[in-house]
């Protein structure tokens, strides 16, 4: 399988001279499959990195059914805004299977609607010409993406309540190719704890890539000026913690970056990283970046 981030930046979006390196889209990844010709695709969240997604997928666009999975963490504004904008919702062949999570006592179909209300928006949620199909998310769930019967990718689902990510929480996600068993923990919009999160490492074990939250600094988090303890997100030395206790395999990928951080304060970050000993390594995500798993 193949994982690929279109946005990577938490809060807002933050284009400019200073982020082209990195990006400055909110948080969109992707991971698919290539199977008999088809792309197998799950899409985690629609922040606005999911515009550029789209316009790609749109280039290859064939005429005929294409279903998608796509997994929302939580719903906050930075994982949903751009949805309307993701290009395949406009035609009729494309089948959207949208999961989110139970806390919110309804399907993520009745946020999006909400979003997009006038007048909020110039088209409604139900103009859109996409199939869409909603379902909610149990804590600890499996569920199966096929292909003609065949088994493509496993998903578990973690939810994790508040205060780990006010005020609903979210959802982390572990997706598992059903051929290879190479699996990846997507960890983001989390407040970590001190000596690691029990509940994320024994659910991300053994994984061969960890996606986490990296959106402060030490200096940051502990920082007398600026109080972000309890905003829900984590330090590069939580998710380092996380991933050594989880035993992960290949790669810690860091992302859901500070919109303050510029691409030279990034790559610092990055210098830092490379000069640490771990048995995985220590990646910065950017927009395009692609791996195979």
């Amino acid at each position: 399988m193949q994982l690929k981030f279109y946005g990577v930046r938490g809060s807002y979006p933050v284009p400019g001279p200073d982020t082209v390196k990195y990006g400055g889209n909110t948080t969109c990844v992707t991971i698919t499959k290539e199977v008999e010709g088809k792309t197998i695709r799950i899409i985690l969240d629609s922040g606005s990195g999911i515009v550029k997604l789209g316009k790609d997928i749109m280039k290859n666009w064939k005429n005929e059914v294409q279903p998608m999975t796509m997994l929302f963490t939580h719903l906050h504004p930075d994982h949903t805004t751009e949805f309307p904008f993701f290009a395949p919702n406009f035609l009729s062949s494309t089948i959207l299977n949208l999961y989110g999570m139970q806390a919110l006592k309804m399907h993520v179909g009745k946020i999006l609607e909400r979003n997009m209300l006038p007048p909020n928006f110039p088209i409604e949620y139900k103009d859109l010409k996409s199939q869409r199909n909603h379902f909610i998310i149990k804590d600890n769930s499996n569920f199966i993406i096929k292909y003609e019967k065949k088994d493509i990718f496993s998903v578990t689902a973690m939810q994790s309540f508040a205060p780990s990510h006010p005020q609903q929480g979210a959802i982390y996600y572990k997706i598992i190719d059903c051929e290879k068993g190479s699996s990846i923990a997507c960890i983001w919009d989390i407040e970590s704890k001190i000596g690691g999160d029990k509940a994320v490492i024994n659910f991300s074990k053994d994984c061969d890539i960890m996606i986490h939250d990296t959106q402060y600094l030490k200096e940051e988090y502990e920082s007398g000026t600026m109080i972000v303890q309890g905003f829900g997100h984590s330090t590069y030395d939580m998710a380092i913690e996380n991933a050594s206790q989880a035993n992960i395999k290949k790669m810690l990928i860091c992302t859901h970056f500070n919109p303050n951080h510029s691409d030279s304060t990034l790559d610092n970050i990055q210098n830092e990283m490379d000069k640490k000993n771990y048995p995985f390594k220590i990646k910065l995500a950017y927009e395009g970046f692609a791996l195979e798993v």
